[in-house]
């Protein structure tokens, strides 16, 4: 008893380390994220307006938090009202990092048209079949918005290789900042970037996917 008793002390403390630094994590890539909408070129088609919205799941039984979400309102220039999400989510179990074949924790990011609530809005598994995502380059899922020249979007990365602020630049900021300008996902993604997790469909499964790197 005294075995089992230890296990789960050492299970609690471990399960609070590793939150703790996904909330350093979370941190550091919202003041990185923040800095593009301070200079040219980001800055001259997307307005940053007010502060991260923050919200948490926890598991069936409400006791453990199993993923955060952090979303930056943005204002679309011309426009001058918010329409626009850059969000990233933290999912450490459940459904966010429900992909066939994938055993891992993963950050997705993504520019959507709602924030991240948990509730109607989050990066879940097996994808909604309305409205239909498509798979750009193994990488990218994109939604078509009616009568814009843009699209909603989302990658994932594998959280446990993300471990400085080398990696938040590399792998999130530079591909977010070249995403948001147009550029292609071969240029924004490349097939050289660590970390980043590659998908092909499930056959016969709508909306679910099989990571494939």
């Amino acid at each position: 008893m005294a075995d089992i008793g230890k296990s789960i002390s050492e299970s609690v403390s471990f399960i609070s380390t590793v939150w703790a630094e996904c909330d350093l994590l979370a941190t550091l890539v919202k003041q990185e994220l923040g800095s593009l909408f301070g200079g040219a070129p980001v800055s001259k088609h997307f307005q940053a307006e007010g502060d991260w919205i923050e919200r948490f799941k926890t598991d069936d039984h409400g006791w453990v938090y199993v993923a955060s979400a952090h979303s930056l309102p943005l204002i679309i220039k011309p426009k001058r009202s918010v329409g626009a999400y850059l969000m990233f989510q933290i999912s450490l179990a459940g459904d966010g990092i429900a992909l066939v074949g994938n055993d891992q924790p993963l950050l997705h990011v993504g520019f959507w048209n709602e924030a991240v609530d948990f509730e109607e809005f989050w990066m879940g598994f097996p994808l909604e079949e309305e409205p239909a995502a498509y798979l750009d380059e193994g990488a990218l899922f994109r939604w078509p918005v009616p009568g814009k020249d843009f699209t909603w979007w989302t990658y994932s990365l594998r959280l446990a290789e993300i471990n400085n602020v080398q990696d938040v630049w590399k792998m999130i900021v530079e591909p977010v900042k070249a995403l948001l300008l147009g550029e292609s996902v071969s240029d924004a993604l490349p097939q050289t970037l660590r970390g980043v997790v590659r998908y092909c469909p499930v056959e016969d499964e709508p909306g679910q996917y099989r990571v494939v790197q």
